[in-house]
């Protein structure tokens, strides 16, 4: 509970601030840059993405999950990203070299070029980040990514306003790389030696290439989705749909992250104790369902309303792929920590099943729905769930023990709770379908019909036990002092 504590609301803050601007950057870039311009951007940044997750051979996350580790990891860590760092620079620009002399596409060669210097700062930023992420120093991760994303935000909408066009992402990306980097290297206390172990980074590499190779298989359903559609649905087609993700991942990027934060450092603190790390698992599911549940459920509600007032008019054909991208992400959320899970046992290479159905799916999908309307890229892509939701119930089962009755248990009262919140919100609704209210008031009452549902029903359900949570609160916060 102390942990929790401490940890919990910085990670919401940094998750937070990153996506309202994030989302506030989107709301004014849509009305300034074309559905091309925004799949020329998409197509070479999941290149560029691809590419980081490659090089990074999952050393953030081998440094966070090992216990003991001493100096000559750090050190070996470090050196090795900056190498594979300047390899995956060198990639990019390779990459954009071939698509403006010989595919004659000169805008996504240069964007992939530059682009790539974030390759460069990756591996710079690798090990001042896996530290931070290892010591729960959720505070200073967050005063240093909110102050990464209102630069970008800044620089965007200043480029924006000055006409530069689909440049005003790109140099917004390379600013916030450079001033991440230098607000993450001021705040060191120690600096690596010149030194390097082979057997020290084998080390760290045998733990994170599986990690790595589940990341990049799990980016494809996103990143290479971006390509092919790109390659074989057109531009215009993927800013579509990268709008549609990037709506929906405004608010799953606030979620996910306060996860990404806390999951891996926090049951790798606990791998010793098998009873306390199953039954923190539990806890931390439902709490999850419980705050991403009502969230994604109320977005899909009002994405009538809320997408033409903050989008604008022109992306009318994003509003259904949204409505099912929330469902998604619905369903994806009651499993966020099974990766950390997983990962903190010793397992990560149990998670390359998953992650290979899933992308074979999403290969499938956009080959499938060739000269298909956008709607059905995503329908099928989300079909992936009903393949990887059953493989993560069984990894679970087999390497940590938890049967498929103790795993679906903690959903069970946030879904009844969403679905009451649900029918309230369509109720009211429908009541005032032909009172002729603008779309603004319109959601300010959805959004506060749907709070004050949830609220209600979820006290009305926990009315015995809250009196305990709260003692409990308390006391370990009179504790703690």
């Amino acid at each position: 509970m102390k942990n929790m504590r401490r940890v919990v609301p910085w990670a919401i803050v940094d998750s937070l601030g990153v996506g309202l601007l994030g989302f506030l950057t989107l709301a004014i870039m849509t009305r300034v840059l074309t559905p091309t311009d925004f799949g020329s951007v998409a197509f070479a940044q999941a290149i560029v993405l691809m590419t980081q997750l490659v090089i990074s051979l999952g050393i953030n996350e081998a440094l966070i999950q090992r216990r003991p580790i001493d100096m000559l990891h750090i050190d070996s860590a470090f050196w090795g990203s900056v190498c594979l760092g300047i390899a995956g620079f060198l990639f990019c620009v390779g990459i954009g070299v071939y698509f403006i002399y010989f595919m004659e596409q000169t805008l996504v060669g240069t964007i992939l070029i530059v682009e790539g210097t974030a390759c460069l700062f990756t591996g710079l930023n690798l090990l001042p980040s896996a530290m931070l992420d290892r010591k729960l120093r959720t505070k200073a991760i967050a005063r240093r990514t909110v102050a990464g994303r209102l630069s970008y935000c800044l620089v965007a909408i200043g480029l924006a306003a000055a006409h530069f066009g689909v440049w005003s992402i790109v140099i917004a990306g390379v600013v916030q790389n450079i001033i991440l980097t230098i607000i993450f290297w001021r705040g060191q206390l120690r600096w690596p030696q010149r030194r390097f172990s082979m057997p020290h980074a084998r080390q760290l590499v045998a733990f994170g290439f599986p990690v790595m190779l589940e990341g990049a298989l799990w980016a494809f359903l996103t990143r290479g989705f971006n390509l092919l559609i790109g390659a074989i649905h057109g531009l215009n087609v993927l800013g579509l749909v990268s709008v549609a993700f990037k709506a929906t991942d405004a608010l799953s990027n606030i979620v996910g992250s306060v996860a990404g934060r806390i999951g891996l450092p926090l049951f790798s603190s606990m791998q010793q104790d098998r009873e306390r790390l199953q039954r923190s698992f539990m806890q931390v599911t439902q709490v999850m369902a419980f705050v991403s549940t009502p969230i994604f459920v109320g977005l899909a509600l009002t994405a009538q309303l809320w997408v033409p007032l903050l989008l604008g008019d022109k992306w009318p054909e994003a509003i259904p792929m949204i409505v099912v991208l929330c469902l998604v992400w619905v369903t994806s959320f009651t499993r966020v920590f099974v990766s950390p899970y997983l990962r903190a046992l010793g397992h990560p290479r149990a998670l390359l099943l998953p992650g290979l159905c899933a992308s074979v799916c999403t290969i499938a999908v956009v080959f499938l729905t060739e000269n298909h309307a956008p709607i059905y890229i995503i329908l099928a892509w989300s079909c992936r769930v009903a393949v990887t939701y059953p493989l993560g119930l069984y990894l679970l089962r087999k390497y940590a023990g938890i049967s498929y009755t103790q795993q679906l248990r903690p959903l069970a009262m946030p879904f009844f709770c969403a679905a009451v919140m649900a029918l309230c919100v369509m109720a009211a609704q429908l009541g005032v379908a032909h009172a002729g209210w603008s779309k603004l008031p319109l959601l300010l009452m959805s959004m506060l019909v749907g709070a004050t549902s949830y609220a209600a029903v979820v006290l009305l359900v926990y009315r015995k036990a809250l009196p305990d949570l709260l003692s409990n609160w308390r006391g370990t916060a009179l504790k703690s002092r």
